[in-house]
Parts: structure tokens; C-alpha cells; sequence
């Protein structure tokens, strides 16, 4: 038995160590985990292999090893594209070690693996919590196969073995979840933490700048009106004047977007019918749409509330569907949608137009970042931080070609 416990240890240590290595010296992107040749990959296909060339030989024919482990957490955290390769990899291996039990392991892990493929993108989604239990039931049902395998056979000698080995690789399996859950939990706190660093270097920038920039925007505008005024001028001159003005205009309205990225107005907050509010920004961005010959349609639920600022709700309302407009250059349909669902209030804009890569949206919302020609970054910025600081959450799916989708949501009142 003594034996038994130092190879269990040992697998212990071959799973644990490079998630320990892994968790202090690397810090891959999400995006960079789901490539075929990324960092936790390669330490999942060599943990799977050293916990498959030394396992626990329980009897002739029957072997004990660690090797779910790297099987599971390459899909779950590495994607379709890598679990696919652990698992061929884990297949042909367990092949040329020969022996009995090979077509149980084939059957049983397809099994599993068709189960992680279909959940992939849901298990994204999901809370820390509820990403322990899927991974339990996957981890349980796929050591209850083996179990009835077992009876089939009449091995009810090695059932108890079975299920303390089996217990053991599931707490085992939980601890390598937790750190890579901390992994992603540090790599989302730095990158808030460099977003929080641009915002303040804008705010203090905003503060110290609009002022200066203010005071003669207003004087020159304020000449330009009386020129405009005067009588004696030609039509073209006169013309040119509107131009100038709307210019200034212009120039304002990108200083008051940097001042309210600055320092958003949301300390004020109070209950708003939120439907109204959906209603109103429509109306008032139809004239711009039927000018873009954008047909905006809307299945907006009546008597939403939610905490908030009206004038902020309609900016961020501005903005989006703004964007969504000028992302359909050639016409098109835009659909503004309103519900309500487990005490949340969720508004959804989805538009028709060109539509976005993984990439671009993992940077919309940050600052200076834009997918238009023309564009600041600075709108969209602004937006996600006013849904924020109204206790918010803001997601996008969206897809190159066919458009894209904004969810808001916001806790109902």
C-alpha cells in the first residue's frame, strides 16, 4: 500500500509543480491560451504524458493516473483547438502502451470530449462556482463510466481503490481550476487597472486643459456671430461663417466628452422608466437614420425602472446606436429591444453592419480605440464607464460580415 501512496504523490506532484510554474511565471491572454502552441498547452500535453508513463498498476491490465486532468483543463481553458490535441495525443499514447481497456478509454473520452466542445462557449460565461460543478459532473460522470466498466467485468475488488484514487485527481483537479482562476483574476486586474491608469492621466489632462481651450473657442464663436450678423456680407461668406461655427460646435463637444470621461455625472442617481427613455433616443435618432436610409425597429417591454441619470442613460443610448448606424453604410435595419429577466433589465441594440473580430471587441471600451475612420475612441469609452458606475454590465457579440450586437443591462428598480 506504501507504494500506492508514493505514486499517488508523485502524480500529485507531476500535476500540481507546472500549474505552479505556470501560475507564478506566466500570464497568458485568453486569447493567447487558445492557440495550438501556447504555454499552458505545451504544460498540459507534458503533465499528461509523465502522469501516463508512470502510473499506478493497481493489477494486471489496470492502470491509475492523472491524465483527466490535463484533458479537462485544455479544453475548458485552452479551447477546442488544444483539448483536441491533448486528447488525440492521450489516445495514441495510451495505444502504444497497449494492454487492456483501450476501446473503454476511446468511447469514454469522445464521450467527454463532445460534451466539452458543445459547452465551450457557454463555460465562458459561467461563475467561478458554477464552473466547479460543471467540471465536477463532467469529472463524475466520465469516473462512473469507469466504475460500471469495472462491475461489467467483475472487478468489485478494486472499486474502493477506485473511488479514493478518483477522489484524490478531483480535488487535485479543483486546485489547478482555483489557480487558474486566480490567473485570470490577476490578468483582468492589471489590465483595469492600465485602463484606470489612461483614465486618470485623461482626467487630469481634461482638467487642467479644457479651460484654456474653452475660453477662446467661446470668444472666437462669439465674434464670428456678430460677423454673421452683419448685413453687408455675401452669401458664400456667410456660408463659410456656418461652416466655422459648426467647427466650434464640434470642437466643444469633444472637449465635453473629455471632461465627462473625466468625471462622469452619475452621483445623482434615481428611478427612470427606462422604456421612456429608449423611446425618446429613438425618436430622436430616426431623422439621422432615414437620412442614412436605416430603418430603426423596436420591441421595447413597457414600465422598466432602473437606478440611473437620464441624461447619461440617453448619451450612452446616443452613442451606441449612433454606431450601430454608421456601421451599416449601405442601409439596413437596426433593432432596439428592452426585457426584463432575474432582476435584471437588459437593453439590446443589434445592427446590420460590418461587424467586429474577437480582437476588436476585447478593445472596445478602451481608450482612444476605434473601429470608424473619423472616430476619437472617446464615445464608447465615456459609455462603458457611465454603465459602470450605474452598477452596469455591457457585453457585445458580433460577428465580421453580419453585425453586432450591444447588451446593456442594468439592475431592475
Amino acid at each position: 500500500m506504501s507504494i500506492y501512496v508514493k505514486v499517488m504523490l508523485f502524480q500529485v506532484l507531476m500535476i500540481l509543480f507546472p500549474i505552479f510554474v505556470y501560475h507564478l511565471f506566466f500570464n497568458e491572454s485568453e486569447r493567447r491560451r487558445r492557440k495550438p502552441y501556447s504555454i499552458l498547452t505545451i504544460i498540459m500535453i507534458i503533465v499528461l504524458l509523465l502522469s501516463m508513463s508512470f502510473p499506478i498498476r493497481f493489477s494486471e491490465g489496470y492502470v491509475y493516473d492523472f491524465r483527466i486532468i490535463p484533458f479537462i483543463i485544455s479544453f475548458i481553458y485552452g479551447g477546442t483547438v488544444p483539448g483536441l490535441i491533448t486528447g488525440v495525443i492521450l489516445l495514441v499514447y495510451r495505444f502504444i502502451i497497449g494492454g487492456e481497456g483501450f476501446y473503454v478509454v476511446l468511447i469514454n473520452y469522445s464521450i467527454t470530449c463532445a460534451v466539452l466542445i458543445f459547452m465551450g462557449k457557454k463555460f465562458e460565461s459561467f461563475h467561478k462556482n458554477h464552473k466547479l460543478l460543471f467540471i465536477s459532473i463532467i469529472f463524475w460522470v466520465n469516473t462512473f463510466i469507469v466504475m460500471l466498466t469495472l462491475f461489467s467485468k467483475n472487478e468489485i475488488s478494486q472499486i474502493y481503490f477506485m473511488l479514493v484514487f478518483y477522489t484524490l485527481t478531483w480535488l487535485c483537479l479543483i486546485l489547478v481550476v482555483f489557480l487558474i482562476e486566480n490567473v485570470n483574476h490577476r490578468m483582468a486586474m492589471r489590465e483595469k487597472l492600465q485602463k484606470d491608469e489612461k483614465l486618470n492621466v485623461v482626467s487630469q489632462l481634461a482638467a487642467s486643459v479644457a479651460h484654456e481651450v474653452r475660453n477662446p473657442l467661446t470668444a472666437v464663436r462669439g465674434f464670428l456671430q456678430l460677423i454673421s450678423d452683419d448685413d453687408n456680407l455675401q452669401g458664400s461668406q456667410r456660408s463659410y461663417i456656418q461652416i466655422a461655427l459648426s467647427e466650434l460646435d464640434h470642437a466643444q463637444s469633444i472637449i465635453n466628452d473629455y471632461l465627462s470621461l473625466a468625471k462622469p455625472n452619475t452621483e445623482e442617481l434615481s428611478s427612470i422608466n427606462i422604456s421612456e427613455e429608449v423611446m425618446k433616443t429613438v425618436a430622436l435618432m430616426k431623422s439621422y437614420s432615414n437620412i442614412q436610409n436605416i430603418t430603426i425597429e423596436t420591441d421595447v417591454q413597457d414600465s422598466l425602472f432602473i437606478k440611473g441619470n437620464k441624461g447619461e442613460i440617453k448619451q450612452v443610448l446616443v452613442n451606441i446606436i449612433k454606431n450601430g448606424i454608421e456601421a451599416m453604410n449601405t442601409g439596413g435595419t437596426l433593432t432596439v429591444c428592452t426585457n426584463e429577466k432575474d432582476g435584471w433589465v437588459s437593453i439590446e441594440i443589434t445592427d446590420r453592419g460590418v461587424g467586429m473580430t474577437k480582437s476588436q471587441i476585447k478593445k472596445l471600451g478602451t481608450l482612444f480605440y476605434t473601429t470608424k475612420e473619423k472616430g476619437t475612441g472617446v464615445g464608447l469609452t465615456l459609455s462603458y464607464q457611465l454603465i459602470r458606475a450605474m452598477k452596469g454590465k455591457i457585453k457585445v457579440e458580433s460577428e465580421p460580415g453580419i453585425g453586432t450586437t450591444f447588451i446593456i443591462q442594468f439592475p431592475s428598480a
